[in-house]
């Protein structure tokens, strides 16, 4: 695993990009309008994405899930398909340059195994 990363629903984008930019001082790493990464200055990898709140998401009514980024994501599909792991979002190649697929942990909580596309 190279970083673990909280994602958190916001009604007010602007808002969070306010609170996590001007109060916590992290650097806007990406800005998609549906979704914003925020990095600390002094350690990279630690990080936070806030994802636009709306009637249209992906996943069931879960508003908290983490994002897990790998090195091999086809290695971790086939683990979690071999595993009998709960696939609520089948393996995808997005527009925005990322290789994921969700899970379910087993408390519920949505778990986003991502690769960056080379």
């Amino acid at each position: 695993m190279r970083r673990i990363v909280p994602n958190i629903y916001s009604n007010d984008i602007e808002k969070s990009k306010q609170f996590y930019t001007e109060f916590l001082g992290m650097d806007l790493a990406m800005d998609l309008a549906w979704i914003l990464t925020f990095v600390s200055k002094e350690n990279p990898t630690a990080q936070i994405s806030i994802f636009q709140n709306n009637e249209n998401k992906p996943l069931d009514n879960s508003a908290i899930f983490i994002s897990i980024e790998v090195s091999d994501i086809d290695n971790w599909f086939e683990r979690a398909k071999k595993q009998k792991i709960e696939i609520v979002y089948p393996i995808a190649n997005e527009d925005w340059g990322v290789r994921r697929f969700f899970v379910k942990d087993p408390n519920g909580a949505t778990i986003n195994l991502l690769s960056h596309c080379v």
